[in-house]
């Protein structure tokens, strides 16, 4: 794979510091902050990371996507190509970006969403979760 995606639940265990698998996220972010892996996020799955670290970028000031896109990651701004792979996806619509980015990337994706990566099966799409 020479890119990866990553959904809001890989973005959120990275900032929260609180994923069961922290030390493998922060590698793939160390990768991405290195230039080794060029790290992408759909623009509707940073709304949702945005969502939810509201009340952590208010106690603490931080702004989230400086902070990602210092890790090195970049927002993709989907297109009618993404959208059209969204609707084929059987997976919700949030998470049909991620896997439909990741498709039109052709990039690896990673989540933290176990049920995702179910329903992904036979989707041709290379899933990593943590």
């Amino acid at each position: 794979m020479s890119a990866a995606v990553i959904d809001s639940g890989v973005a959120l265990g990275w900032i929260q510091r609180r994923h069961r698998s922290f030390e493998k996220i922060n590698r793939l972010f160390n990768a991405g902050r290195e230039g080794k892996l060029p790290l992408f996020i759909s623009a509707v799955n940073l709304a949702e990371v945005l969502i939810h670290t509201q009340e952590l970028t208010r106690a603490t000031g931080m702004d989230v996507v400086s902070l990602l896109k210092a890790a090195g990651v970049r927002i993709h701004l989907p297109d009618e190509a993404v959208a059209r792979r969204v609707a084929k996806l059987k997976t919700s619509i949030a998470d049909g970006f991620a896997a439909a980015t990741a498709q039109e990337l052709k990039a690896r994706l990673h989540t933290a969403d176990a049920e995702l990566a179910r329903q992904l099966r036979g989707a041709r799409l290379a899933v990593t979760q943590y």
